[in-house]
């Protein structure tokens, strides 16, 4: 990437490469060539959003800059600003406001996590380094992990992959990740499968690497892994659930624990609303009961039916998930959702958890958690449901995808709710960060000696 002689250079990675510093180095080294030569055009750092571009900038262009001692000052407020002891000039800018890009002329762009480049972004950056590149300058590298299928990173990188002139691309996998590792126990190229990870000796930092990413492997659904790790373009058809069969995800082998806290899931959609029942450990989780009312329901509504079915139980914790929305109150109510829950359903279950975070995150990190729990990259299923669960299953075969995007199609009225409102409770408990690394469940669940309660579980 860094000598690269390409004026338009991109590279696909695997997360934990090392793309955002050799960006840098390659930002600073142009910028400091052409303060010497008296070119003062600016080169740019530019990222998805101002908050990660003015991040990356300082972690990798400032401390790079002021760790070697070419750093002369550096500008905080906007526009973010580094100028070097030689006059170089480097400044952070975002493409969420492509508009405010239609600015200077800048001598070369370096663009990170450049899978989420739109085509507007891509307009106004490109526009920017037309005149530069008349003069042998204009060059922009891009780097990132794979975005969207059909989105404007892909079709770029495809360009590239032609072989336009004045173009290239490569892709970088956990295997250069494992390669370029020391290996000082003797395997050296030998034992670079994550599936012989164990054969290298405990503080090998391959083998480290390796038995690291196998571990993460086994937190990720198969296409997942590979989109990610293997960065691989990936088509993952229409169905979200993809990792979903019914024959086999759905059994009555799914029965309540007692010695469990109980789960209560929540989507506050009006018609139908739904609420899923379900249980879980530290490494798996399932769904016991669905409560779907129809016809233009209340919360006070589905919390009588919930107690209809689940009477109190002094001893037993109830934990409750679901939608972030329903903790903001409204025109027609003084009480939100979930304060209608805790009253409602506090007397019967005086042991009652409050799950529900402050926002919900992006609906693609709930695919990723639900598919992952459907199936892991190492076949291992740590999520079922019982055939009560109706709804529940007919979305995970049937919703589908907007054509082109992650995006979920709900023009159907009747399904989403169901699976929104468990893959609130699964992103939850167990979500696939952008990195493949999965996070400790909540709870406490993780106690010494304790199972994770497999023994118990009859599936």
């Amino acid at each position: 990437m860094y000598l690269s002689k390409a004026r338009i250079d991109m590279t696909v990675s695997a997360p934990q490469i090392g793309k955002s510093l050799t960006l840098a180095a390659w930002l600073l080294g142009g910028a400091w060539t052409d303060a010497n030569a008296s070119i003062r055009w600016p080169s740019w750092w530019v990222a998805p959003t101002y908050r990660q571009s003015v991040k990356g900038f300082e972690r990798y262009i400032v401390r790079t800059a002021r760790s070697a001692g070419v750093l002369r000052k550096y500008h905080e407020t906007v526009p973010v600003r580094a100028t070097l002891i030689n006059g170089g000039v480097l400044e952070a800018l975002s493409w969420d406001n492509a508009e405010s890009l239609y600015s200077d002329t800048v001598a070369r762009a370096a663009l990170d996590e450049f899978g989420m480049l739109t085509d507007q972004g891509w307009a106004a950056i490109s526009s920017r380094t037309t005149e530069p590149a008349m003069v042998g300058l204009g060059q922009i590298r891009m780097a990132g992990n794979v975005g969207e299928i059909g989105g404007t990173a892909e079709r770029l990188y495809r360009q590239a992959q032609k072989g336009s002139p004045g173009w290239a691309a490569r892709t970088w996998t956990w295997r250069e990740r494992a390669a370029a590792a020391k290996c000082e126990c003797g395997l050296n190229g030998d034992a670079m499968s994550l599936e012989t990870a164990d054969r290298h000796d405990e503080l090998c930092e391959r083998g480290l690497y390796l038995r690291d990413l196998a571990l993460r492997k086994g937190t990720m659904s198969p296409n997942h892994f590979r989109q990610l790790y293997e960065a691989e373009w990936l088509d993952w058809s229409a169905l979200p659930a993809y990792t979903f069969t019914r024959s086999w995800h759905v059994t009555e082998d799914v029965q309540e624990q007692r010695t469990l806290p109980l789960d209560l899931s929540c989507d506050f959609n009006v018609d139908p609303m739904c609420w899923i029942v379900g249980q879980h450990t530290a490494r798996a989780a399932w769904a016991l009961d669905e409560i779907v009312i129809e016809g233009g329901a209340t919360t006070q509504a589905a919390c009588a039916e919930f107690l209809r079915r689940y009477p109190g139980r002094k001893g037993q914790e109830l934990q409750v998930y679901g939608d972030a929305s329903g903790s903001a109150r409204s025109t027609k109510s003084t009480r939100s959702d979930y304060e209608i829950i805790r009253q409602e359903l506090a007397t019967d279950w005086p042991r009652l958890r409050m799950m529900v975070p402050p926002g919900n995150g992006p609906v693609t990190d709930r695919l990723n958690a639900v598919n992952a729990m459907l199936l892991n990259g190492e076949g291992e299923t740590r999520y079922y449901l019982h055939p009560r669960c109706e709804h529940l299953a007919t979305d995970y075969a049937r919703v589908a995808l907007k054509p082109g995007t992650r995006d979920i199609d709900k023009t159907n009225k009747k399904l989403t709710h169901a699976s929104d409102a468990d893959g609130y409770r699964i992103v939850s408990l167990f979500p696939v960060a952008a990195t493949g690394e999965a996070s400790e469940v909540v709870a406490g669940m993780r106690q010494p000696g304790f199972d994770g309660g497999l023994a118990t579980a009859q599936f």
